[in-house]
């Protein structure tokens, strides 16, 4: 114990420890009230700061640009094995397209997105840009056949651009997924 009392070397971990853990930020919170016909319900929310917002709004432009890219083939020819506007896409072959002038990485085939499923994300939560996954033409079977890029989401609504072989949605083609037969096919979603 002599040496705890009398040694600086036991102060100094404390000292390290204590100068740490004052430049850790601490995230404030503010608490909102939500306005509905229910009974009042509260949730906390973070305090955005500046560097969230800055980071949002460059994500925001980001997925903008990625969307706007993504529309730019509306109409190319789905093409089995397709990977090139100039060949036409096949579904998996349109998403890596879109996705790797993005600097996102994905497989190249459906078959292999379950390896994508440790960001899954409910369908409540989906965000433009995200990933949907569905089954192939035949709902019963629950594997990865088939997937989009989400391009609209909000009130109701959710879309995704794709490159389809039906002929309904032939090629690459934007998609009002409530408003489609997909539903009955969807996997799940995955933020990418």
């Amino acid at each position: 114990m002599s040496f705890m009392k009398s040694s600086p070397l036991f102060f100094i971990p404390i000292a390290l420890l204590s100068a740490a853990c004052s430049s850790i930020p601490v995230q404030q919170e503010t608490t909102v009230t939500l306005n509905t016909n229910k009974p009042a319900k509260t949730q906390t929310a973070p305090k955005a700061n500046a560097a969230d917002v800055s980071s949002s709004k460059e994500d925001d432009e980001k997925t903008e640009k990625m969307i706007n890219f993504a529309r730019q083939y509306l109409g190319t020819d789905y093409v089995w094995g397709g990977t090139t506007p100039r060949q036409g896409f096949d579904c998996s072959g349109y998403i890596q397209y879109v996705y790797h002038k993005f600097n996102i990485k994905i497989p190249r085939t459906t078959a292999h997105y379950p390896s994508l499923y440790g960001n899954k994300v409910s369908i409540n939560d989906a965000q433009v840009g995200d990933l949907i996954i569905f089954t192939g033409t035949n709902p019963k079977i629950r594997k990865p056949g088939h997937a989009g890029i989400i391009t609209k989401v909000g009130d109701g609504k959710l879309s995704f651009i794709h490159s389809s072989s039906s002929k309904k949605h032939f090629g690459v083609s934007e998609t009002d997924y409530y408003k489609s037969g997909y539903p009955k096919r969807f996997l799940t979603v995955v933020r990418m």
